[in-house]
């Protein structure tokens, strides 16, 4: 084992990590790196993968930043189904310390790694130069400058797992290097982890649609700076074509709080309620996060509290409303104390709106009644 080295257990599967990953507060890049914070995101991919595996192309599963194997060690181990593992990383250490963690959990076979750059990395394929089953992404910052890479390397009906980091740029502390990266332009507000997914995904299905593919999202999950998108990829160029079904924008009112999905962007627009100035965010993917029947095979899988409170909640998200509302912003437009969001909820589906809970954000619903509606059936 190498010099500061320790093993972790994380699921059924030994780890080798940096000693001091366990016990800094934010976990160091060298000599290696790894996030036991990130624990929750791994145990979901592995329901996801799980969901997916046996209607996979083939067997196969590409990590390509693969640190010291922490996602790729627990595919191996965990999900027998998937026959070959590939882990990537351009950190030499951390590649041996997941070659070494491979030998412990007795996976080593159906284990292969490489040290190379991500793009080159994917497009070699598997051991017959054959695309990947699944393509998992999960950079430190953006995950832009590799989405094409990893839509190459996917086979017609596999899965792609992307991760992005920059919530920063992704949810409008930076706009202009927003624009550059994902093509939309985000929203400082409330709900900006959802618009953040939803330029992601628009990345991903204007990527695709030029490469002749479609996509279509099965699950998203977003934990503090880490928003998480699972997706299939499919090889039609009629699907490509229909893209723009699933783009529009969001119109936002910071003045009363209004906000509606559109097919068209007007910057001149006023808000229908208070005839305020409106912004946009986007080009963004407007159409719905979740596959439910995809999110019930994970819950069939028997998740721990944990995921299960995520998953729950996206079973019953109306996630084709592209946006969401805080509580406490209905409480204080109001003047009252906070509602509950169960309580919220009820009573919109009482007076014939659609509401829901989101797992975006567990102090916050969704509903297709406007701001406007919302407080006066609260007033009732």
């Amino acid at each position: 084992m190498a010099v500061g080295f320790v093993k972790a257990v994380e699921g059924r599967t030994t780890l080798l990590v940096p000693e001091l990953s366990l016990t800094a507060k934010v976990p160091p890049k060298t000599p290696a790196f790894f996030n036991p914070a990130a624990r929750l995101n791994r145990d979901l991919s592995m329901l996801a993968y799980r969901a997916i595996a046996l209607s996979l192309p083939a067997k196969t599963f590409a990590d390509s930043f693969a640190g010291v194997g922490a996602r790729a060690l627990r595919v191996a181990t965990e999900i027998p189904e998937i026959e070959q593992v590939y882990g990537n990383d351009i950190n030499s250490i951390a590649i041996e310390a997941a070659k070494e963690a491979a030998g412990l959990n007795s996976v080593s076979e159906k284990c292969h790694f490489s040290i190379d750059e991500v793009c080159k990395f994917l497009l070699h394929g598997d051991a017959e130069g054959e695309r990947f089953g699944i393509v998992d992404l999960d950079p430190f910052g953006t995950p832009a400058r590799h989405i094409d890479c990893v839509l190459r390397a996917v086979l017609d009906g596999g899965l792609v797992s992307i991760t992005a980091t920059d919530t920063a740029v992704l949810c409008g502390v930076y706009p202009e290097v927003c624009v550059r990266r994902y093509y939309g332009r985000p929203l400082n507000n409330d709900y900006g982890n959802e618009v953040a997914l939803r330029l992601l995904l628009s990345l991903l299905a204007l990527t695709a649609s030029r490469l002749e593919l479609a996509i279509r999202p099965v699950f998203v999950h977003a934990t503090m700076h880490y928003l998480r998108v699972y997706a299939t990829v499919s090889v039609s160029s009629s699907e490509a074509n229909d893209v723009y079904s699933n783009i529009g924008y969001i119109m936002h009112c910071f003045n009363c709080g209004h906000r509606f999905a559109s097919k068209e962007y007007d910057g001149k627009s006023k808000c229908e309620l208070c005839k305020t100035g409106l912004r946009v965010g986007g080009q963004l993917w407007t159409g719905p996060f979740h596959d439910k029947e995809f999110v019930k095979k994970m819950l069939a899988q028997n998740p721990d509290t944990r995921c299960k409170k995520v998953l729950d909640a996206s079973l019953e998200e109306i996630s084709e409303v592209p946006y969401y509302f805080k509580a406490d912003e209905i409480s204080s437009k109001l003047k009252t104390n906070p509602h509950s969001v169960q309580k919220i909820i009820e009573k919109l589906q009482s007076a014939g709106f659609a509401a829901s809970r989101t797992p975006l954000n567990t102090s916050a619903f969704k509903t297709d009644a406007n701001i406007i509606q919302i407080l006066d059936v609260l007033r009732k």
